[in-house]
């Protein structure tokens, strides 16, 4: 999906907003990955085996999470992938938005008209 033609304040807006879920996802990620620093601080794994779970980490969800949001995607696609995951909920979503959103149903959560009502 390409990215769609928005007024400048709406374009900032959909930056800012895409670029907190970009931090959430990478956050969440790297909490994942702070777990394998715990098991080789206990001696559960040797640093060889560490050092090739940072290395996957890099290859894999950090490198994924880059592509994802530094591609030309429609930031309403990465919006509706963020609740599709149920990374957030639709209230979350900036009240300047929801007019450029509405155009985008969620089929796992209904209308996203219906589900802005539901949040209220």
């Amino acid at each position: 999906m390409y990215r769609a033609e928005f007024p400048k304040s709406i374009e900032k807006q959909f930056r800012a907003f895409t670029g907190a879920l970009r931090e959430m996802e990478l956050r969440h990620a790297l909490e994942n990955l702070k777990q394998n620093f715990t098991e080789w601080e206990v001696g559960a794994i040797d640093s060889f085996e560490l050092s090739d779970r940072i290395h996957a980490f890099h290859n894999g969800a950090s490198r994924e999470i880059y592509v994802r949001y530094t591609s030309r995607l429609d930031p309403r696609s990465l919006v509706r992938r963020a609740l599709g995951e149920a990374l957030i909920e639709p209230e979350s979503i900036p009240e300047d938005l929801r007019p450029y959103m509405e155009e985008y149903s969620i089929p796992w959560r209904g209308n996203f008209e219906r589900s802005l009502g539901d949040a209220s």
